[in-house]
């Protein structure tokens, strides 16, 4: 079972429906005696980096994710905002993140060429990270974000993506898994994403 934290900062919906798609069973909380019996969990984000903390504080989810995530070791994956918050600060607001990757968020360098938001299709380096089993290398995933996330943490396993130079597509550390893109709106390969984190063990 799949825990999908709902705490109005996520576009939950879409990721029910990849869940639905895929057939894989999973409930919608904000309850830590449900989403400690669960699994695994999914931390969906669409919303901007302060709305999305101040919404898991209010509703005591940061603490509940740090003991499901941090103590209990239980599977997690970050989407979008939902990954950036894994981090311990943004240059978007002023409030520190859940801290459980050693990394900052920053606003993306643009230009007349690479504007903001990054939007639309792009590819993806796919190697060394469990959930792009199965999906080849440069595989193109939807993104839609203004900041990306960073870190110089030789053990966080990061893979990139190119919007002028190359900044953070996803990421691995140990049981967390982040990713910066929408799989939820990349059909048949964001599913494959999507099983391929039910299935880790």
């Amino acid at each position: 079972m799949i825990a999908i934290i709902d705490y109005d900062g996520g576009n939950y919906k879409s990721v029910t429906n990849i869940l639905k798609r895929s057939k894989i069973n999973y409930i919608l909380s904000n309850k830590k005696s449900e989403i400690l019996n669960c699994k695994k969990i999914i931390l969906p984000g669409v919303s901007n980096f302060d709305y999305c903390m101040k919404k898991l504080k209010f509703l005591n989810l940061d603490k509940i994710l740090y003991e499901a995530v941090i103590v209990n070791k239980k599977k997690f994956l970050g989407i979008c905002s939902g990954m950036q918050v894994l981090g311990s600060y943004s240059e978007e607001g002023n409030v520190e993140g859940l801290n459980f990757v050693n990394g900052t968020v920053k606003k993306i360098n643009s230009d007349k060429y690479f504007k903001v938001p990054h939007m639309g299709w792009n590819k993806v380096d796919t190697k060394n990270n469990d959930l792009f089993k199965n999906i080849e290398n440069n595989t193109r995933f939807y993104f839609c974000h203004s900041y990306h996330f960073s870190s110089s943490d030789k053990n966080l396993k990061i893979n990139t993506t190119k919007y002028k130079s190359d900044i953070c597509a996803a990421f691995n550390y140990q049981n967390i898994y982040g990713v910066q893109f929408h799989p939820e709106k990349s059909y048949i390969e964001g599913m494959k994403l999507i099983n391929n984190f039910y299935e880790l063990n």
